[in-house]
C-alpha cells in the first residue's frame, strides 16, 4: 500500500496533536505535515499534491471558501475535510455550495466519526457530521432567529473590528490601527462572522447598522 501522506492545516497544537494521533491510529507509516498558513499549504501541496488536507478553516488565515476553493481546484488530486465547531446553518450551506467536493465534521464528534471521516476523505469518498448532512439534506428545521438580543455577545475589541470593518477597514490595516497581528485579527474576523451568523462583510455590515454597532454619523458610503 502506498504511503498516505496528510497536511494538517489547524493552528491549534493540541488538535494537530490529536489528529496526528487518529492518522497514526489507521496508518502508522502516513506522512503528516503541519502549516500554519496558505503560503505553507500551498508549498506543501506542491511537493504532495495528492494529500489528504484536514483543515479547521476558522483557525486557518483563509477570508473566503472561495478561497480555499481556488486551493483544491489547483491541487484537484488533493482531498480534504473540514474539521470545525462551527455548526451555523449559513455557513454550513456556504461551505457545501464553495467547496463542494470538502468533507466535513465537527470536532465535538466521535472519535470514530472523526476517524470516519479522515479515512473517507483519504480515499475520495464523501462524509458528512450528521448535524451538517441534515442541514444540507434540508431534513433540520431552521433556527428561528432571535430579535431581543443584538449585542451578539460580541467583546469590546470585536465590536471595534465589526466599525473598522463596517468602514471599510482592509484586515492589514486593523491590524496595524489596532497594533494587532494580522493572524489576530483574522481570528477575530472570524469569531464575529459566527456571532453575527454572516459570511461577508456586506452583511455584516448592512446588520450592524441596522442594530446600531455601527453609528451612522460615522459610516461613509
Amino acid at each position: 500500500m502506498d504511503e498516505s501522506n496528510y497536511i494538517l492545516a489547524d493552528n491549534q497544537g493540541l488538535t494537530r496533536q490529536g489528529l496526528a494521533e487518529l492518522i497514526k491510529m489507521q496508518q502508522k507509516d502516513a506522512s503528516i505535515v503541519s502549516v500554519s498558513n496558505t503560503k505553507e499549504l500551498k508549498l506543501a501541496l506542491s511537493k504532495t499534491p495528492a494529500a489528504t488536507i484536514i483543515l479547521d478553516f476558522d483557525l486557518f488565515d483563509f477570508n473566503l471558501l472561495e478561497d480555499l476553493q481556488f486551493i483544491l481546484n489547483t491541487f484537484p488530486q488533493s482531498s480534504c475535510l473540514l474539521i470545525s465547531q462551527e455548526t451555523r446553518e449559513s455557513f454550513i450551506h456556504e461551505m457545501s455550495r464553495c467547496v463542494p467536493q470538502a468533507n466535513f465534521v465537527l470536532k465535538s464528534d466521535s472519535v470514530d466519526n472523526i476517524l470516519a471521516a479522515i479515512s473517507s476523505t483519504e480515499t475520495h469518498k464523501r462524509f458528512f457530521s450528521s448535524d451538517a448532512l441534515e442541514i444540507i439534506l434540508g431534513n433540520k428545521p431552521r433556527k428561528i432567529e432571535s430579535s431581543n438580543r443584538h449585542n451578539f455577545a460580541l467583546t469590546s475589541t470585536e465590536k471595534e473590528i465589526v466599525q473598522l470593518l463596517a468602514m471599510g477597514k482592509s484586515t492589514k490595516e486593523i491590524a496595524n490601527e489596532r497594533c494587532l497581528s494580522y493572524h489576530t485579527v483574522i481570528t477575530h474576523r472570524k469569531n464575529i462572522f459566527r456571532k453575527m451568523e454572516v459570511n461577508t462583510v456586506h452583511e455584516l455590515t448592512k446588520l450592524a447598522l441596522k442594530y446600531g454597532l455601527v453609528d451612522m454619523t460615522e459610516y461613509y458610503i
